[in-house]
């Protein structure tokens, strides 16, 4: 029964973890599309966090209809003369100067300039990577700078790795190794020296767990020509850590530059990808994320020796965090030049732009939508099949 207990727990943590970190970049990715349209007068029918049928809703005084759907998988603002939540098309055709200038001045979206309609489109990424180096710099702020010296902390086990040998010898997260071999071990480092040469043999470790001394025989695998333990490490407590303070300009200097290193290395990824220099394993769907997002939050809810408030504090800017990290791709991904994505809509008016105003004819508009959706949905299948093979290895 308690293992059961445990089982639910966990659910709950990474499930609520998933759609409280996805919903907050969701909405700040909406929110800015909104937003910009709201300044530039577009009518707007609907703002949606999640997809499928209306959990809640509301319509406010603007008759702006406000929901929350089941399917917690994304969102879309819609406006009020679109044909689809996507915004890929108006529902009917203006041709009549006359008529499109009457239905600009009524805020029809797919009427208004060129210019507004792109500041509208791109207002969504912007405001990811502008909520990206805010809350970087509030983790920052907040959190300070960690100038711990890890050799200065004992060979404390941050995590487990599943099927690892120190899983097999009975090791857990919080224990700390004071001994290895024949030799004591003092921090982290140490470990490492002792368990290198050991692959395949039998290693003898004392262990501290809690007021308890256990010794324990661990067998180290082989990785790369030396024994590995498949743990992580080390982990300080609260009381272990030496924090600097930043200041508020220091603190965004921070978030932007996380920001800004963020983006740089996920262009660099997928160019790599493109040039055959990387394969795209790492690419992460709705599983990673699920995954990432439970094991931060399980992560700051067990850290030893830490009262309430201070794993609830730890919680919170975890995942504020990644909320961040994520906030930058979403931004990111959406400005890839897809038909179905923002960045879709900007290479639309661009072509637009150059063709002196005129759009794309309606035909050529939908097939490119449908080789989106199809590159898309591709991209969706491979990056669950990524999620799985972690998840699962072996599969």
């Amino acid at each position: 029964m308690p293992e059961l207990l445990q089982s639910i727990q966990n659910v709950l943590v990474y499930a609520a973890s998933f759609i409280l970190v996805l919903s907050v970049v969701v909405f700040v990715h909406e929110f800015g599309h909104f937003q910009v349209a709201r300044w530039s007068k577009v009518a707007i029918d609907t703002f949606s966090i999640g997809f499928g049928k209306t959990l809640l809703g509301w319509r406010d005084r603007h008759g702006v209809q406000w929901k929350v759907g089941a399917l917690p998988l994304g969102g879309y603002v819609k406006f009020a003369d679109d044909a689809d939540a996507m915004s890929t098309a108006p529902r009917e055709q203006i041709d009549d100067p006359a008529v499109r200038a009457e239905a600009r001045r009524k805020g029809l979206f797919h009427a208004q300039p060129l210019v507004t309609r792109s500041l509208v489109v791109a207002a969504g990424p912007v405001a990811n990577f502008i909520f990206a180096i805010f809350a970087f710099a509030a983790v920052a702020l907040i959190a300070g700078r960690d100038v711990t010296d890890p050799n200065q902390l004992p060979a404390r086990i941050m995590t487990v790795a599943a099927g690892s040998a120190a899983a097999e010898a009975g090791l857990q997260p919080g224990d700390v190794i004071t001994r290895a071999g024949e030799r004591a071990v003092t921090n982290f480092t140490e470990l490492q020296a002792q368990v290198a040469p050991s692959a395949g043999r039998q290693l003898a470790v004392e262990v501290r767990r809690g007021e308890r001394t256990l010794s324990l025989m661990v067998t180290p695998r082989e990785l790369e020509g030396r024994g590995v333990l498949g743990v992580s490490g080390p982990m300080p407590l609260p009381s272990e850590r030496r924090v600097e303070r930043y200041g508020v300009g220091e603190a965004f200097l921070v978030g932007a530059r996380n920001t800004w290193m963020i983006i740089a290395q996920t262009g660099a990824y997928i160019g790599a990808i493109f040039a055959g220099r990387e394969s795209g394993d790492q690419i992460a769907g709705p599983l990673g994320i699920i995954n990432v997002s439970g094991q931060v939050a399980s992560s700051a809810l067990t850290v030893p020796e830490a009262t309430l408030t201070e794993r609830l504090q730890t919680l919170g800017l975890a995942l504020l965090g990644l909320a961040a990290v994520l906030s930058v791709a979403v931004g990111f991904v959406n400005l890839l030049p897809i038909p179905i994505l923002d960045g879709g809509h900007l290479l639309f008016y661009a072509i637009e732009a150059l063709r002196g105003g005129k759009p794309l004819p309606p035909a050529a508009q939908e097939w490119a939508y449908r080789a989106g959706f199809a590159v898309m949905a591709s991209l969706f299948l491979f990056a669950t099949w990524n999620d799985i093979t972690r998840l699962l290895p072996g599969s």
